[in-house]
């Protein structure tokens, strides 16, 4: 059973999705910290959405060419991608994060060299990974999995 388990995680795909996603998220908390300190982290909803579309443009060529390796047609996977980024941060960079913040009242912040990162919004990207790899997966990039299922072909491969 456990090895099982290791196999389903130890697979390119999911170690590459990581990897790219540990990425993103640094643009976005990098990005965060660095609007907070100029609108203050009670402003939190300000700081976001920047924060978001930079991590957005990151992950979507990240995700396209390095993880989920696709051929497909870049405009309708960037807007398919954006839609559900814009779903998932809506539900979890806002929603999670003004349930964390606001009503938990889960304001610490960890100092980070002469920034400081909100606990909060940490929290709300272990929810935002989960979220965006089941759309990406799902929704976005799917004619990978597809094409590729039965065929033996490597997706990378020009024709």
């Amino acid at each position: 059973m456990l090895k099982r388990i290791l196999k389903l995680f130890w697979q390119r795909e999911i170690i590459t999705y990581l990897i790219a996603g540990v990425l993103a998220t640094l643009v976005n908390l990098l990005v965060f910290m660095l609007l907070s300190q100029v609108f203050g982290p009670e402003r939190w909803y300000l700081t976001n959405a920047p924060a978001i579309s930079a991590a957005l443009l990151f992950a979507f060529f990240t995700n396209r060419w390095f993880v989920f390796r696709s051929k497909g047609p870049v405009w309708l996977e960037f807007r398919r991608f954006v839609g559900s980024r814009i779903l998932i941060s809506l539900l979890f960079e806002y929603g999670a994060m003004y349930l964390f913040f606001n009503l938990l009242g889960i304001q610490l912040e960890i100092p980070v060299g002469s920034l400081s990162l909100s606990v909060s919004k940490v929290l709300t990207q272990f929810l935002v990974v989960a979220g965006n790899y089941v759309m990406s997966k799902l929704f976005i990039f799917r004619h990978h999995a597809q094409g590729q299922a039965g065929s033996g072909q490597n997706p990378r491969q020009d024709s």
